[in-house]
């Protein structure tokens, strides 16, 4: 385990390349399983979650090689093969190789996917894998699906409204692009991250429309052609380092991020004193004095992404005020307040005992300043708000288990002293990851 050491209190400046997606990332690679041959996808974000996924797509036969930022897969050997729990039961994102997997050899057995400790839904995927004809039965930690046809089928497959989610809305899109007939997703994510998906999708041959929109069209055909592709920049990394400009009074600059994809975050910076300027692909934003305070609420896109709003959290625990965050996404999204509060920060988190009820609510009440100290990250992006209370603190504060940051921010401690901070790894970094860019990781 990593523990990531913080010396806080230095105003942040500078200009950050945003790494590629890790969400959108996560779904490509498992779309390229779709086709036979050899593909390259370029911008691949050197993170645990990336390594993890590639460690268990070449247990399908699949040969991997992963070097400053490309991977080269080459599926014409990939055999379907049960994938128990194990590296599968670490990451969410081991769910899409059921539909991958279900789609072209009418069976999969796979394990529960893990990830971090969010309640978030498989039944939503396994709904969707019976609509489309499948036979599906949960065993214990284990997922069995077969298809007694022996293809799944188009259907329509409508999600809750509230949640739009992402997970299905590209479980169904793989699953559906090699299926018989015609299946319809009705209240589809419209995330860019889906969007991305899907255009690689069709640049394999798929046929899908309405991709960005709440209906998505699907028609499946007999073959996809292998396609090399180019994973989009992560606006959540992005969202990060503007934050971390804002609560150390400094200015921070990411590049290769579209504006428009962080419009509700960005008002919300304004809304709460600071200066956000933004072109074609580069956001800059400062901060001087103490946030104003703001009601924040997550949302399906477009609306505040729920992986912000921990980082909000931080930001929002100094606000000259009473701040409210209402997350209507994950009910553990709150659960970070734990540990900030070990830093000084003031929060009254209502969440209800009943686990399907949402929202939950954190009222915020802000100080004047944090204190360094010791706590550990719960998850990826509590783990960053940790790492932004941290920044803005007098002193040395210690993060425990920050190898739960390092699964979705790639070289973040190169990037973050870039821009003048003082943090380093104390333990040493998982092997995986251990190498720069410019590092080789054959599989």
């Amino acid at each position: 385990m990593a523990t990531l050491r913080v010396v806080g209190g230095r105003r942040l400046k500078g200009v950050v390349e945003v790494s590629g997606s890790k969400n959108a990332a996560l779904a490509l690679l498992p779309a390229a399983l779709l086709c036979r041959g050899q593909v390259n996808f370029y911008r691949v974000p050197n993170i645990i979650d990336v390594h993890i996924l590639l460690e268990i797509i070449r247990t399908l036969g699949v040969e991997v090689f992963f070097e400053n930022e490309t991977v080269q897969l080459d599926t014409t050997r990939l055999t379907p093969r049960p994938l128990p729990n194990g590296s599968v039961a670490q990451i969410r994102a081991s769910i899409y190789l059921a539909g991958v997997l279900l789609t072209q050899f009418g069976e999969v057995t796979i394990g529960l996917p893990g990830g971090c400790p969010l309640n978030r839904q498989v039944d939503f995927h396994l709904d969707a894998f019976q609509r489309m004809g499948a036979k599906v039965w949960l065993e214990g930690e284990i997922i069995r699906a077969v298809c007694p046809s022996g293809k799944l089928h188009g259907a329509v497959i409508e999600l809750d409204p509230r949640w739009r989610s992402v997970g299905t809305t590209v479980n169904v899109m793989l699953a559906a692009s090699l299926a018989d007939g015609v299946t319809v997703i009705k209240n589809a994510a419209m995330e860019p991250e889906v969007v991305a998906c899907a255009r690689y999708l069709k640049a394999m041959g798929a046929k899908i429309s309405g991709e960005g929109t709440p209906i998505v069209k699907i028609e499946g055909v007999k073959s996809l052609s292998p396609t090399d592709w180019t994973v989009i920049p992560d606006r959540m990394e992005a969202g990060t380092y503007l934050l971390a400009g804002a609560i150390t009074n400094g200015e921070v600059t990411v590049t290769g991020v579209p504006p428009e994809w962080l419009r509700p975050f960005l008002q919300k910076l304004v809304e709460a004193g600071a200066n956000v300027e933004a072109d074609d692909d580069r956001i800059t934003v400062s901060m001087d004095g103490r946030p104003r305070p703001i009601a924040v609420m997550t949302e399906p896109f477009p609306g505040f992404p729920t992986d912000l709003q921990p980082p909000m959290g931080a930001f929002l625990a100094k606000c000259d005020g009473v701040s409210l965050i209402v997350e209507t996404i994950h009910r553990d999204r709150l659960l970070y307040w734990g540990e900030l509060q070990k830093l000084g920060a003031k929060a009254q988190v209502e969440v209800a005992e009943n686990p399907k009820r949402l929202p939950c609510l954190a009222w915020i009440y802000g100080v004047l300043e944090l204190h360094s100290g010791e706590v550990t990250a719960p998850d990826l992006r509590a783990g960053a708000a940790l790492l932004l209370a941290g920044l803005s603190a007098e002193g040395e504060t210690l993060i425990h288990q920050a190898e739960k940051i390092q699964r979705g921010y790639a070289h973040i401690v190169e990037k973050l002293s870039s821009l003048g901070a003082e943090v380093d790894m104390l333990t040493d970094e998982p092997e995986r990851v251990s190498g720069h860019a410019g590092a080789k990781f054959g599989y």
